[in-house]
């Protein structure tokens, strides 16, 4: 039995693109990175070796609009919590067509009841307080259910998580 909301495998693969890359940051290819979540549905986060991410998408089955929930489950994961703006989530209704042929076939096969909801975000470069420019980061380091996104010099090949780095500089140092 599925849950309400939840999107097959078949569909998730359907609907990853095909030949990502990090066109802002560093040419390499963006790898897709599940996250887990209370939630229903299907959320991939799209980041380059680096951990620049170049967007995240949450899918799910539903009439309804998901928006408000993933605004707080970002707000949770992102240091600071300011980082999730309402103006960088943005939602679709998808149909078949809009999908792509695999998907479209999918979603033929299955007649689902209720329409894709898809909610992206995507927060492009911006200038710090400090006027350098910033990228979104994800650190996976802490499990699939905790990501943390965190904003960083768009300088840096690899950004420093701040909950990584709190976590080094709370441990004792040990004795040699």
């Amino acid at each position: 039995m599925t849950r309400a909301g939840s999107v097959s495998a078949a569909l998730r693969s359907a609907l990853r693109p095909k030949t990502p890359r990090c066109y802002r940051h560093c040419q390499e290819p963006v790898r897709a990175h599940s996250v887990s979540t209370p939630f229903p549905g299907y959320w991939s986060v799209y980041a380059c070796p680096g951990g620049v991410v170049s967007v995240t998408s949450y899918v799910e089955r539903s009439r309804k609009d998901p928006t408000l929930k993933v605004r707080r489950f970002l707000s949770r994961r992102s240091v600071p919590p300011s980082l999730v703006t309402r103006h960088d989530l943005r939602t679709a209704t998808r149909h078949g067509p809009e999908l792509g042929v695999m998907a479209e076939r999918i979603l033929a096969r299955d007649r689902p009841t209720r329409p894709l909801k898809v909610v992206y975000w995507r927060v492009y470069p911006f200038q710090g307080r400090d006027g350098s420019e910033q990228r979104l980061f994800v650190c996976f380091r802490h499990g699939r259910a905790r990501p943390v996104f965190y904003a960083d010099s768009g300088a840096a090949r690899r950004g420093t998580c701040p909950v990584c780095a709190a976590e080094t500089l709370s441990k004792p140092r040990r004795q040699r």
